[in-house]
C-alpha cells in the first residue's frame, strides 16, 4: 500500500513538473487542463502526442516546423510518414537511437519515455529562456555591459556573426547586381526582352520618356478610381456593424477554421499511416487470364439465356397441358348436355302421344253419345 502510494506520488510530481515547464515555454495543449491529463498526454500514444512532439520540435527550432509539418513539407518528405520525421529530428539531437520509433509512438516503458520527454522539455525551456527579450537586451551583439566578461561579450557576438553567415543567400550582400523587382515580375520583364531579343547581360537602354508616360497614365488611373470610390462613398451610406454582430463572426469564423484544421490534421494523419503506402506501390500487372475470364463470362451468359428460352419453354407446355384439360372437360359437358336435350325431347314425345290419345277417347265418347 505505502509502495503504491509512493508510485503515485512520483506519478504526480512527474505530471506536475512537466505541466509547469509546458506553461512556463506557452504550450497550446496543456493550457487549463489538470495534471493528471498530462500524463495522459505524454505516455499514451495517439494522435495529442505527436502533436505534442511536432510543437516541441518546432519550439526548439521553427525551421525544424518545415520539416515536421506536412502542410510545408516537400513533396519528397510527405512520402514519410511523421513517426518517421519526428524519429529522424529526436535521433539528430540526440533525444533517441535512430531505430527507436516506439519511443516515439510512446508504446515503451514509462520510464523511457519519462526521460525522452523530460530531456526534451528541457531542451525547449533552455531555447525558450535563451530567446527571452529580457536576456536578450543584457547581452546585445555590440554592447558590451557589466551584465558579462568582455570574452563572454565578444563570444556572444562570434555566434552572431555566425548566425548571419549562416543564413541563405549571404551572398546576395556581395552581389554586384542589384535586384529590385520580385521573382515573378522579374520572369516577366526578361520574357519581354528576349522578345525584343535582348538578354539578362544586355538589357535595352531605358526610355526615361517612356517611363514618365507611364507614370502619368499610372497617376490619372490612381486619380479616376479614387474620384470614383469617393462618389460611391457619397451616394451610398453604409452602417457600421455592431461589435457583437462582429465578435459573433469572428467566433464563428474561429471555429470553422479550428474544424477545418482538425479535419487538415485528421486526413493527413489517416494518409500517412494508411493510405500512403498504397499510393507508393506499383501499379498492378495483369496476367492472361483477362482472356480466359471473359470466355467463361460469355458462356454464362449464353448458359443464362439458354436457361431463360426453356423455362419460357416449360411454361409455354404447362399452359397447353391445361388448356387440353379445359377442352376434355367441356366436350363432357357437351355430351351430357346432349343427353339432357335426347331425354327432354323423349318427355315431349311422350306427353304428345298422351295428348293424342287423351283427345281420340275424348272423341269417341262424344260420338256414342
Amino acid at each position: 500500500m505505502a509502495a503504491s502510494f509512493k508510485g503515485n506520488t512520483k506519478s504526480q510530481k512527474l505530471a506536475k513538473s512537466f505541466k509547469d515547464r509546458l506553461d512556463k515555454i506557452g504550450c497550446p495543449y496543456t493550457e487549463g487542463v489538470d495534471d493528471s491529463w498530462i500524463t495522459e498526454l505524454i505516455f499514451k500514444p495517439g494522435e495529442p502526442r505527436i502533436r505534442l512532439l511536432q510543437w516541441l520540435f518546432s519550439k526548439f527550432d521553427s525551421q525544424l516546423n518545415d520539416l515536421l509539418d506536412p502542410q510545408y513539407a516537400s513533396v519528397e518528405s510527405k512520402m514519410d510518414s511523421r513517426l518517421q520525421r519526428l524519429l529522424f529530428v529526436g535521433s539528430t539531437l540526440g533525444l533517441c537511437r535512430y531505430d527507436d520509433v516506439d519511443l516515439i509512438r510512446g508504446i515503451t516503458t514509462g520510464s523511457k519515455q519519462a526521460a525522452f520527454m523530460d530531456n526534451l522539455i528541457d531542451l525547449v525551456c533552455i531555447m525558450d529562456t535563451a530567446e527571452d527579450p529580457q536576456n536578450k537586451a543584457l547581452r546585445s551583439p555590440g554592447v558590451v555591459s557589466d551584465e558579462m566578461s568582455l570574452y563572454e561579450q565578444f563570444t556572444s557576438d562570434c555566434n552572431y556573426m555566425d548566425t548571419l553567415m549562416n543564413q541563405e543567400k549571404i551572398g546576395a550582400i556581395f552581389n554586384s547586381r542589384l535586384t529590385l523587382l520580385p521573382a515573378d515580375l522579374q520572369r516577366q520583364v526578361e520574357a519581354s526582352w528576349a522578345d525584343q531579343g535582348h538578354t539578362r547581360e544586355n538589357p535595352p537602354k531605358v526610355n526615361v520618356q517612356n517611363l514618365i508616360d507611364s507614370a502619368e497614365n499610372l497617376a490619372k488611373d490612381i486619380q479616376r478610381q479614387k474620384e470614383i470610390l469617393e462618389e460611391l462613398q457619397k451616394k451610398y451610406e453604409y452602417e457600421e456593424e455592431e461589435i457583437s454582430e462582429k465578435e459573433r463572426v469572428k467566433k464563428t469564423l474561429q471555429l470553422v477554421l479550428t474544424e477545418l484544421t482538425h479535419l487538415v490534421t485528421n486526413f493527413s494523419y489517416l494518409y500517412e499511416n494508411e493510405m500512403c503506402l498504397w499510393c507508393n506501390k506499383s501499379p498492378p500487372f495483369l496476367s492472361d487470364l483477362g482472356t480466359a475470364f471473359k470466355r467463361v463470362h460469355n458462356l454464362l451468359q449464353q448458359f443464362d439465356k439458354l436457361q431463360e428460352a426453356s423455362m419460357k419453354l416449360k411454361r409455354s407446355g404447362m399452359k397447353s397441358q391445361k388448356d387440353t384439360s379445359l377442352a376434355s372437360a367441356g366436350q363432357a359437358a357437351l355430351e351430357s348436355f346432349q343427353e339432357c336435350v335426347s331425354v327432354l325431347d323423349e318427355s315431349i314425345q311422350r306427353h304428345d302421344m298422351v295428348d293424342e290419345s287423351t283427345n281420340i277417347s275424348f272423341r269417341s265418347s262424344i260420338l256414342k253419345v
